[in-house]
């Protein structure tokens, strides 16, 4: 499990260059977002803030979500570590990553755990939540991040769904306590929002991270490679990159996932560097594919005529053995 309180020495002491952020699409539906829960958060002392404490963000593994998160988390104040008037160090945010399995007991074992606060076996889990909700309190936490949330939903059952919405909805209502809650994972996180009459989803804000797309996303995807290629690593990018046939290839290959695509441009970019290049080719793409996938050399989408008809997902589906079908 990776817990911490989010501070800018949590970077070894040093401010991070904000230049190292390759800006998401998604930032700017995000970016409002978390300012709107900051808001609320002073709204909410004053007794007249929203009930959607909470914020769900959704979306496929390398879509993005973590990245932002921890870049926005680092460049806005209200996450930052602050001085109380009692001269004391205050972490306002607490981020987490949910174990698995987590059910509602493994939950507060791990919000505990990642406070540094020590828990009981034999504690109940009414108790394991009251001594949850003193620590926030107590620290001053007001936001509470946690990453992989969909292994909350421990059991696809109805039942055990609402015991997770019940246990969700009593951090949101702590009593003259603003606590805020970000939740991030995959899809299936989704099901924490449905049924138990609307319970958590009617006190969420809800954004999904999706993948980039052709043409609808063009000149996302350019700016990304034009930003890692040139400002980033000083490098020439070809003509032959600037293409929609180019565009397609790397969007194609990556499933359109934002941090795929950011990742495969770089390892070009370090390929064309080592070999003591000023210039990313086509080749490079080409070969840092097959290495990173395991691809045969027909099924390669950077180098294949119909491409589009390749599944990136299916790389080494060659080398899969074959299911042995049960008897009738």
């Amino acid at each position: 499990m990776v817990a911490m309180n989010i501070g800018v020495e949590d970077n070894g002491g040093k401010k991070p260059d904000v230049y190292d952020y390759i800006e998401n699409p998604g930032d700017k539906m995000l970016m409002p977002l978390l300012r709107e829960m900051v808001d609320n958060v002073e709204l909410c002392r004053r007794g007249v803030g929203s009930r959607r404490r909470a914020l769900f963000l959704l979306g496929g593994s390398g879509t993005g979500k973590s990245t932002a998160l921890e870049h926005h988390f680092l460049h806005m104040p209200e996450f930052q570590p602050q001085v109380n008037e009692y001269g004391e160090e205050v972490r306002p945010l607490l981020s987490l990553e949910a174990p698995k399995p987590c059910g509602p007991k493994d939950f507060a074992v791990a919000i505990l755990d990642a406070i540094g606060v020590p828990s009981k076996a034999r504690q109940t889990e009414a108790e394991l939540y009251a001594t949850v909700k003193t620590q926030f309190r107590e620290r001053g936490i007001i936001y509470l991040h946690v990453d992989e949330a969909q292994h909350l939903r421990r059991h696809t059952s109805s039942k055990a769904i609402l015991d997770v919405q019940d246990r969700i909805k009593s951090l949101m209502q702590i009593a003259d306590w603003p606590l805020h809650l970000i939740f991030s994972g995959v899809p299936d996180l989704a099901d924490l929002l449905k049924g138990g009459d609307g319970q958590v989803k009617n006190r969420s804000m809800i954004m999904r991270f999706v993948p980039l797309s052709l043409p609808k996303n063009r000149a996302d995807i350019q700016r990304i490679l034009t930003d890692i290629v040139e400002a980033k690593f000083g490098l020439v990018l070809p003509d032959e990159l600037r293409t929609d046939d180019f565009l397609g290839r790397l969007c194609w290959a990556n499933s359109g996932c934002f941090g795929e695509i950011v990742t495969a441009i770089q390892g070009a970019c370090s390929l064309a560097r080592s070999k003591g290049k000023d210039t990313v080719d086509l080749r490079a793409f080409v070969f840092n594919y097959s290495r990173t996938s395991g691809c045969l050399p027909s099924d390669n989408i950077y180098a294949a005529a119909r491409w589009s008809e390749i599944d990136p997902a299916n790389s080494v589906a060659d080398l899969w053995t074959p299911e042995k079908k049960g008897r009738e």
